[in-house]
């Protein structure tokens, strides 16, 4: 599993406010790390705007994938099994902003 993949995701068994159903989201986590552990931590997307940073960045287009935005609230860690269809992938460039992002919602 590389990092910034975009894969559709199982996310039941939720409670709101919680993500579910299945969704396309991206593997946020090292590829390292995702090669040896059986979860990987994954940035649901939504096609809801607008760009809210750091809670909400919207994506470059991608071939297939409606115009839709990393919602960083959301992150979570699943099991690979939850993966299912890959989409895409994302450029460096972005998920240098999506860390960012990631590291200021999760920061003091």
């Amino acid at each position: 599993m590389i990092r910034g993949s975009i894969y559709w995701v199982n996310l039941e068994d939720s409670r709101p406010p919680e993500f579910g159903k299945t969704r396309p989201a991206v593997i946020l986590s090292n590829s390292e790390q995702n090669a040896i552990l059986p979860t990987v931590v994954v940035v649901p997307l939504s096609s809801h705007p607008p760009e809210i940073w750091p809670l909400r960045l919207e994506l470059p287009a991608v071939p297939g994938l409606k115009n839709s935005f990393a919602v960083i609230p959301g992150l979570r860690q699943i099991r690979k099994s939850r993966l299912l269809d890959q989409l895409g992938s994302l450029p460096d460039e972005f998920l240098d902003a999506l860390g960012e992002a990631a590291t200021a919602y999760l920061g003091e």
